[in-house]
């Protein structure tokens, strides 16, 4: 049954109701209220009238609420109509959704609940268009990072099994890179895929996040230098908390190693670590050309990578993703601002009570 119908059917049943007990009440006002009233005409009247005005009192009553019923199932018809076809383009649009079609918006024609509607569904049908060029996107670039070392392994095993190329250890030494690579990639797919299915979990102790730090530093001290960059550390004596010290590692190598693959020769990287109150925060800044605008609200989203990263092998695209996931995995937040370059700053609870 349709929804006309059924609001048709709806106010037909109350206009009837309606209509019933208001002759009901007629009659029995009439045979009730006034029977006193009409013993005493009764007997002034001629026989036969008294009868007669009766039964025209209950037929007036009687045509009254079917004059009334007709009139209601009209209106409830009328109404039905308007209401349903007020609500067929919503049907509409839902079906047209429903079956992949994104590109349509509703008119915002009414401030009611109905114009509420259409604001909701047209910001439904674009968020979901923006998940659908994501989803696009992230299954090219994953197609695209996963055909280039298969195209550099079957190239070295063909021209090997030809004799074209020489099966040397240096060779073997390549195509044990291009493997690592891609179980590296797998496994950051694998952790993006378990952190949107709720999955992920951390293993929290107690831990010198000074230490912890300084080691991140001192790892990357040697890449620093040979690109010509100063590493400032800038990290207190001694700063307990507690962490899964493996995310939060890698957590900060990307952001570091990011900061020093960005910043030119002569540029500083400053890796710091403060603490306030229950919250520990990590700021890795440089002072390189920054992130272009265009990018800064989704560079932590997978595979986003600004111009001069495209078409060379500087990392899979997921750095940054995988980063924030840890980050949040500990109830955390990472936010990367540009200023007189590029600002990362983690801040995550190392005391409890832990965000839910």
């Amino acid at each position: 049954m349709t929804m006309e119908a059924r609001l048709r059917r709806a106010l037909i049943l109350v206009s009837g109701l309606s209509s019933g007990l208001t002759l009901a009440g007629t009659v029995v006002m009439v045979s009730l209220g006034f029977s006193d009233t009409l013993r005493t005409l009764g007997r002034h009247l001629a026989p036969g009238i008294l009868p007669a005005l009766v039964t025209a009192v209950v037929l007036g009553a009687v045509l009254a609420g079917a004059g009334a019923f007709a009139l209601a199932w009209w209106l409830a018809r009328a109404l039905a109509r308007a209401l349903t076809a007020r609500l067929s383009p919503f049907v509409a649009f839902s079906r047209r959704i429903a079956a992949g079609d994104l590109h349509g918006r509703l008119p915002v024609l009414e401030s009611d609940e109905l114009g509420e509607l259409a604001w909701a569904l047209n910001t439904m049908a674009g968020e979901l268009q923006m998940a659908d060029r994501r989803r696009e996107t992230f299954l090219a670039a994953v197609a695209h990072d996963l055909r280039t070392p298969l195209a550099v392994l079957q190239a070295n095993l063909e021209g090997m099994m030809t004799g074209v190329l020489a099966p040397d250890p240096e060779r073997f030494a390549g195509l044990s890179r291009e493997v690592n690579r891609l179980i590296r990639l797998v496994e950051d797919l694998l952790t993006l895929a378990s952190a949107r299915a709720g999955a992920l979990a951390i293993a929290r102790r107690p831990q010198d996040l000074a230490a912890l730090t300084r080691a991140v530093v001192e790892r990357f001290e040697p890449l620093a230098s040979a690109r010509g960059v100063a590493l400032v550390p800038a990290v207190p004596p001694s700063a307990t908390g507690s962490v899964d010290p493996d995310r939060i590692d890698e957590v900060l190598t990307n952001l570091v190693s990011n900061a020093i693959r960005h910043v030119p020769p002569g540029g500083h990287v400053k890796v710091s670590l403060a603490l306030e109150g229950a919250i520990a925060q990590w700021t890795v800044a440089d002072d390189g050309p920054g992130i272009p605008a265009s990018l800064l609200a989704h560079v932590t989203e997978p595979f986003v990578r600004g111009d001069s990263e495209r078409g060379r092998q500087a990392g899979s695209g997921l750095g940054l993703a995988i980063a924030d996931t840890w980050v949040r995995a500990h109830g955390g937040k990472l936010v990367i601002t540009v200023d007189s370059g590029t600002r990362a700053s983690v801040r995550v609870p190392i005391a409890p009570p832990w965000p839910a």
